[in-house]
């Protein structure tokens, strides 16, 4: 006779409770809008108590901003859109820095920029390949690869801060078109670009597949290795790009320049709409993140506030945007 084991019940804190179609769209409208209308909150809050915050040269200062932490959001939420996630940016960014502020020392700068970006592409691949064949769980492979580049880099620069930059990194990051400081317009050319390549080509709809469905998006045929280590690739470059933008900004490489990058452009990604379970996000919706996020940085420092203000205001923000998420897939899962 045949023994059989029940499989174990479900147990629900809410047994009852049947969200309606009205509630869930409200939700998802919520998500979507909530930083737009946020930024629009900032800028009243600001212009009362702190109109300091609205001057033409802080303006300026968080456009550049926004450009440098927009750029590196760009490669993050991408691999996010993979269900995947990437903890070396920080690290990439600030290595690549370093190769091109060697130009001072003789070297053609087209030469360390292209040995820069080769770089990033070695290491975005590295990561893709760890994560896709390897099977290592992303925030374990690109933790490690954050280690490791950082590593390389302070053996690199033997501990020492490297020189100024570049003059050609100051033009493209601060120097002015119009009114427009450069770093911004990078920026904007970059989402143009993006996309168009999510919305209007099969890589940009492979990418989406996979995020909803690995498994589904294999059986149709598509090679879901490749697109996880292509965004990988993408996103190592995009944080090299924001690194020569963070170089010419700030005019000389710190040895704790970018370290915080790897928390901002998660956080701005996630506060713009991107999920930590893939398939969910847009260009739009990572800008504004951006945008909200340096906005209410900036704000701590015009306000005077201790800097340590600043990371309470990311782990807010970051818990805030996960925190809608769960609350949207809980309703989906009833």
């Amino acid at each position: 006779m045949k023994s059989t084991t029940a499989s174990p019940k479900k147990i629900s804190l809410f047994p009852d409770f049947r969200p309606t179609p009205r509630l869930v769209s409200a939700v998802d409208l919520a998500g979507q809008w909530a930083a737009p209308i946020m930024i629009v909150i900032v800028v009243i809050a600001a212009a009362i108590f702190a109109p300091a915050f609205l001057s033409p040269a802080n303006l300026k200062t968080i456009a550049i901003q926004v450009a440098v932490l927009g750029v590196v959001t760009i490669g993050q939420t991408l691999v996010l859109l993979n269900r995947s996630i990437d903890m070396s940016v920080s690290a990439v960014l600030a290595l690549g820095a370093v190769i091109v502020v060697q130009t001072d020392a003789g070297n053609s700068l087209v030469i360390s920029l292209i040995q820069a970006f080769a770089i990033a592409a070695i290491i975005g691949l590295a990561n893709g390949l760890l994560i896709a064949k390897r099977h290592v769980p992303p925030f374990i492979a690109t933790f490690g690869m954050l280690v490791f580049v950082g590593g390389a880099r302070l053996a690199y620069t033997k501990g020492q801060s490297s020189g100024t930059v570049p003059e050609f990194l100051r033009m493209i990051s601060i120097k002015p078109v119009g009114t427009i400081p450069a770093a911004l317009l990078v920026w904007l050319a970059v989402n143009i670009i993006v996309i168009v390549v999510l919305r209007y080509t099969r890589f940009g709809r492979w990418v989406y597949a996979v995020g909803g469905n690995p498994g589904a998006a294999k059986y149709a045929g598509i090679n879901v290795d490749w697109v996880i280590i292509t965004s990988h690739i993408f996103c190592s470059i995009f944080a090299i790009l924001g690194g020569l933008l963070l170089s010419g900004y700030i005019g000389y490489v710190d040895l704790r320049m970018g370290s915080d990058y790897n928390m901002n452009s998660i956080a701005a990604a996630i506060v713009g709409g991107s999920t930590f379970t893939g398939g969910r996000g847009n260009m739009f919706g990572t800008a504004a993140g951006v945008t909200l996020l340096i906005m209410l940085l900036n704000l701590v420092v015009v306000l005077g506030l201790p800097i340590h203000w600043q990371y309470a205001m990311q782990g807010i923000v970051l818990v805030l945007a996960t925190a809608l998420q769960g609350f949207r897939q809980f309703l989906l899962s009833r």
